[in-house]
Order: C-alpha cells, then sequence, then structure tokens
C-alpha cells in the first residue's frame, strides 16, 4: 500500500503504526523540560542570591547594594536572555531543536560557574548571569517547539504544559534553597549555593539531549527530497514516536510546500499576521499582567504584609501552590481546551488582584516610611490567600497556555523565527516589568504616598479586563488538531 507525495510513493511499511511507544516520547521531553527548570530556578533562587551579595557588599565594603544594583543584579540574566533571544532569531533555525537545545545548556553551566565561584563582584555576577540568560533564551527558545513537534497531537498539550511544570518546580526549589541555605549557611555566602548546582543539571540536558534525535519536522524541512537516506532516518524517528500515516501526510505535504524555508527572512513571518498577534499579543500580556513583579519579588510584598522572617517560607507556599495548580492544568489542557483554561485563569488572577488592591488601599504608612504600609488587622491572610489565588490563575492560564499557543500557532516556514519573536517579546517585557518595578513603585508612592502598591495591583487587575477581551477576539482553540492542521486553520481565519 502506497501514498502518493511530492509526485512520488510512499510505503506504509515504512510508517507502519505498532505497539505504542510512549516512553520515547516522555524521554525526549525529559531533557528540554529540565531547561525549563533551570529558568524556574533562576527566578526562585534569584532574590535569595542577591539579598547574600547585599550582606556580601555590607560586610566587606560597609555599603549596602543601592536600589538600582540590585535591579540590575536580579535582572541581568533578563538582558541576557533578551540578547539571545535576538540571536536565536538569526542562528536558531539552522542549528535546529537538538543543538540549540544543547548550546542552552553549555551557556547555563558556565553562566552558574562564574556567577556561583566568582568573588562575587559586579563585574563577575552580572556576567556570568548574562551568559545564564543567553541559556535561558537558546533553552526556552527550542524546548516549547522541539516538545511540540516531537509529541503526537494527543499529548502536546500535556507535555508542553508540563514544560511549564518544570518551570514552576524550579521556581520551587529556588524558593526553597534559598530559605534552607539562609538558615544553615553564613549570609555572604549563600548565592553560591544557589547558584552552583546547576551546573550540574546543565551538563545533564547536554548529554542527555546528544543522545536524543532531532525533530523529525525540522530534518524534514530541511531535507531534499531526494536525499533518500535522510528521508528514511525521518521515518524511523516518526515510527518511534507513533506518527500515523495520516500525520505523516500532512507534514510531508506541508514540506513539500515551503521547500527552502531555512532562508525565509521578515516577509514570510509577517505573512502570518494572524498567528503573530495571537501568540505576541498572548506571551505580551503574560507578563504585563504582573506575574514576574511578583515572582521577583514577592518576599518583600510578604515584609510589606508583616510576616517579616517568615517572608522566604511564604514564598515556598506560594511555589508549592503554583506547582499544584500547574499539575491541574496539565493534565485537563487536552481535555478542556486552551481557551477555557486561559478565561478561568485570567479570571481567577483579576479577582485576586482586586482584593490585594483593596487590602493595601486600607492599609496605613508604617511609622514615619510612608512607603512602607501596615495592613488592617485580619488582612495579613487575605493577601496571602489572594496572593495564592492570583498564582494559581496564572497557572491554570497565562503561564502553561501562553507557551503551548506560541509553539502551536506558528506555520512551519517561518516557525524557528517566530517562535523568537515571541521569546524576544517575552523577555523584553519580562526585563521591562522586572527592571522598572521598584522605579514604578517609587514614583507612584511619590505621587499617592500609601497608596503606590495598590496602584500598582489595579493597573494589573484593568490589563487582566483587557486580556479576557483579546482571548475572545484573537485566540483560538487548538485541542486535538495537528500542527498542520492549525497551520491551515489559520490560514482560512
Amino acid at each position: 500500500m502506497t501514498g502518493d507525495l511530492d509526485n512520488g510513493t510512499l510505503d506504509v511499511s515504512l510508517v507502519h503504526r505498532t505497539r505504542r511507544s510512549n516512553w520515547f516520547v516522555y524521554v525526549a521531553f525529559l531533557f528540554p523540560a529540565l531547561a525549563g527548570f533551570l529558568f524556574g530556578y533562576d527566578i526562585g533562587g534569584a532574590s535569595g542570591a542577591v539579598r547574600s551579595l547585599d550582606v556580601k557588599s555590607n560586610a566587606t565594603s560597609g555599603i549596602p547594594l543601592h536600589d538600582i544594583e540590585n535591579a540590575l543584579y536580579t535582572s541581568a540574566s533578563l538582558m541576557g536572555a533578551t540578547l539571545g533571544s535576538i540571536l536565536v532569531f538569526w542562528i536558531g533555525e539552522p542549528l535546529g531543536r537538538r543543538r540549540e537545545l544543547m548550546c542552552g545548556s553549555l551557556l547555563y553551566a558556565v553562566g552558574a560557574l562564574v556567577s556561583g565561584l566568582g568573588p562575587g563582584s559586579a563585574a563577575t555576577v552580572v556576567t556570568g548571569r548574562a551568559v545564564y540568560g543567553l541559556g535561558i533564551a537558546f533553552s526556552m527558545h527550542s524546548a516549547p517547539v522541539y516538545i511540540s513537534e516531537m509529541a503526537p497531537a494527543d499529548k502536546r498539550g500535556l507535555l508542553v504544559s508540563l514544560k511549564e511544570g518544570f518551570i514552576v518546580l524550579g521556581i520551587l526549589m529556588g524558593f526553597g534553597a534559598t530559605a534552607i541555605a539562609e538558615d544553615v549557611l553564613d549570609e555572604a555566602t549563600v548565592y553560591r549555593a544557589i547558584w552552583l548546582p546547576t551546573s550540574a543539571i546543565a551538563c545533564v540536558i547536554f548529554i542527555g539531549m546528544s543522545l536524543m534525535p532531532e525533530s523529525a519536522r525540522w530534518l524534514l524541512l530541511r531535507g531534499d527530497p531526494s536525499d533518500f537516506t535522510l528521508i528514511e532516518f525521518t521515518l524511523i524517528v516518526f515510527t518511534l514516536i507513533e506518527f500515523t500515516l495520516i500525520e505523516f501526510t500532512l507534514i510531508e505535504f506541508t514540506r513539500s510546500k515551503v521547500v527552502g524555508a531555512s532562508k525565509s527572512g521578515w516577509h514570510e513571518v509577517l505573512r502570518a499576521r494572524k498567528a503573530l498577534l495571537a501568540g505576541l499579543g498572548l506571551i505580551t500580556l503574560q507578563q504585563l499582567t504582573g506575574q514576574p513583579s511578583v515572582l521577583y519579588y514577592q518576599e518583600a510584598i510578604f515584609d510589606d504584609a508583616g510576616f517579616d522572617h517568615f517572608a522566604a517560607y511564604a514564598a515556598v507556599i506560594i511555589g508549592s501552590a503554583k506547582l499544584v495548580a500547574t499539575l491541574v492544568t496539565v493534565f485537563y489542557v487536552d481535555r478542556f481546551g486552551r481557551r477555557p483554561l486561559l478565561f478561568a485563569g485570567i479570571t481567577m488572577m483579576l479577582g485576586a488582584l482586586a482584593v490585594l488592591s483593596t487590602a493595601f488601599a486600607l492599609g496605613e504608612p508604617s511609622g514615619t516610611d510612608a512607603k512602607q504600609i501596615t495592613l488592617p488587622p485580619g488582612w495579613p491572610p487575605v493577601v496571602v490567600a489572594a496572593l495564592v489565588l492570583y498564582v494559581c490563575g496564572y497557572q491554570v492560564g497565562f503561564g502553561p497556555i501562553g507557551w503551548l499557543i506560541i509553539s502551536e500557532v506558528f506555520p512551519l516556514r517561518s516557525r524557528s523565527r517566530a517562535l523568537s519573536l515571541a521569546v524576544i517579546t517575552n523577555f523584553a517585557c519580562n526585563l521591562g516589568m522586572t527592571f522598572g518595578l521598584v522605579p514604578m513603585q517609587v514614583a507612584l508612592d511619590d505621587l499617592v504616598p500609601g497608596y503606590g502598591q495598590a496602584i500598582l495591583f489595579g493597573i494589573y487587575g484593568a490589563l487582566c479586563v483587557f486580556s479576557l477581551g483579546f482571548v475572545f477576539c484573537c485566540v483560538p482553540e487548538t485541542k486535538g488538531k495537528t500542527l498542520e492542521e492549525i497551520e491551515e486553520m489559520f490560514n482560512r481565519r
């Protein structure tokens, strides 16, 4: 039995569907997911490491870190990630998904070693974290597309969302490592204990990806149809991960229309306007609704709420709630679909932000500092509950679904470069929100003393309202469709 492709025939026996080989799908998923874990760990451990550097600076020079230095150390990895995202726009497609992940793991390892083994000076910390950020860019660009291209349609939502679960697990482990290290180590050396272990995990990723095959879709995209050896190898990969003949036919038909896609430029990326609007809009709103700010500075928020030394452990509670919410999304995204979970998650965030804004608006200035707020009696537990609801809402909707959507909606011909734009947008917005949070809080407190935090949460809430409208109008449902069917759907829209 044969199928007609590119004016030739295809022997079905080469893609015969045999016993399910799920083990291979999950092994191929594991190492990109670990790359996501290292991204999350950096988020969770950053504030603790920077506090350690502040203690070290105060002990050696008698001068604590300035607010700008604090923000620079915290956001240096995001600066590297933003620069790296621009770089992978040009080199990501020629490298391929597998080699790009290997490059990312090497950059992770070098950045962690420079940051953790250095003397703790501004030059070594910023350099090391910027290199680590380059690793984040390479990994977060290639991981979702590698997973989505390797996974069958009925498992794609589960696996791409589970990668977000690994990011959240990394955040939780970063919080936990900070809390434990601050209890058992000299405060001036905590940053080493936080950053150095990541180099070992990066080495595991490098070795694992060196043993994995390249994405079959990428091989088909770049391969010459007359090169039988390459096509035969690709079909073997497809057999291992149990693609059906129908799925293969769709992929090969798409490939036959876009031979030479690696040479596509801006005009090819911009042709997919509807997919770009859905993907870039979603990934921008994911950041603008305030989640990066809460993650990087939530311990300061707990301090404002009166939790003092318990703040680090309260952050672990938040991280645990994020992980549970992410797992809910992971196991239900292919059942309920992308849009219902986005609506549910954003609505949860909106309700939480309304409570947080109200709580801080009702607070009173603490002592002589009008910028430090003491919450009214009985409100601190409400603030904790609202923060839990907020981060759970993010993990039900924006967190996993945003990365899933951008791994699905872009056409094969421009997928790598369009995803690069999405990652650039993600990290640029993340960088702006993280680096600009403290100056924005100061400006709002100067403008309306005692109400800066309340106004900030109110702004995030307004952006959540806008996000609901955006999802309704611009983000279609992709549940159960192959990547090629999604591409055809956007062509028809």
